[in-house]
């Protein structure tokens, strides 16, 4: 089953009463946002089924599906899903029993407007995140899985073009094709100029890398010593703020005073 891009996020309105499920699109629509409608639990559970809701602004009191039944069934098709309740006052307890159940947040009835529009925009970009994270898990597991081909494979000869590809230090693995780093079990998330120090510095471990070098290979350009040294500083303040276990006393990138920095990895 396909899981939305975030791009046109699909919402979701179920409610029994036509002029809430009328003002609810108004107000989404304010922010270009174009919603679906369901008037039962019944009929919510029936889209849910054919294809998964980034958002569903979700009434707790529908016969003779209700809220919490829809609630359960979402959590089936897709755990990330983000359902916002909606409730009144004296249902309460039955908005709180909801977020035990997983839901994301809940409005009391009436809701102004600008606080449905807020709660939206938040709910859509706690999905944006979940769906962020959901990549990079499927991207360590794709990683992992192309490890363990290339160890049952060591003694083979390699194709031709690809025998650099890796480049691996104790528990960082480099693909320089996919230009992707993962250390211990983190995918870290570099810019292209952190990626490209980081496969120098582990290149050329355990000898130093100086700072002008550093430039040239990472930026593309010639600089005297003292002008690389003040660019390439930032960069590597970056790289160990994603690599180092505490920034204060690095393990990893170390300087090397009047050389420039090491990978002190192996």
């Amino acid at each position: 089953m396909s899981v939305s891009v975030m791009e046109n996020p699909r919402i979701l309105i179920v409610d029994d009463e036509p002029n809430i499920r009328k003002i609810l699109c108004r107000t989404l629509a304010r922010s270009d946002w174009d919603p679906e409608t369901a008037c039962d639990g019944e009929e919510a559970i029936t889209k849910i089924s054919m294809e998964p809701y980034d958002l569903i602004l979700l009434d707790l009191y529908m016969e003779p599906i209700d809220g919490l039944g829809v609630l359960e069934e979402v959590r089936k098709v897709d755990p990330d899903t983000v359902v916002i309740i909606l409730t009144a006052h004296g249902s309460l307890d039955s908005a709180v029993e909801a977020l035990r159940l997983g839901a994301y947040d809940y409005l009391l009835k009436p809701a102004t407007p600008d606080t449905i529009q807020l709660r939206v925009k938040e709910g859509l970009q706690y999905r944006r995140q979940a769906l962020q994270r959901r990549r990079l898990l499927s991207q360590i597991d794709t990683l992992k899985t192309m490890l363990s081909d290339l160890d049952e494979s060591e003694g083979i000869s390699p194709p031709t073009g690809h025998s650099d590809r890796f480049l691996r230090s104790r528990d960082l693995v480099i693909d320089r094709a996919h230009r992707t780093a993962i250390l211990g079990e983190i995918l870290l998330d570099l810019t292209t100029t952190e990626f490209d120090i980081l496969v120098r510095l582990v290149e050329n471990s355990p000898g130093p890398v100086s700072p002008s070098i550093l430039v040239r290979y990472s930026l593309g350009y010639d600089l005297e010593e003292r002008e690389a040294r003040d660019i390439i500083k930032w960069h590597i303040h970056q790289l160990r703020s994603k690599i180092e276990p505490a920034k204060e006393k690095p393990q990893y990138i170390i300087t090397v005073r009047y050389k420039g920095y090491l990978w002190a990895g192996d």
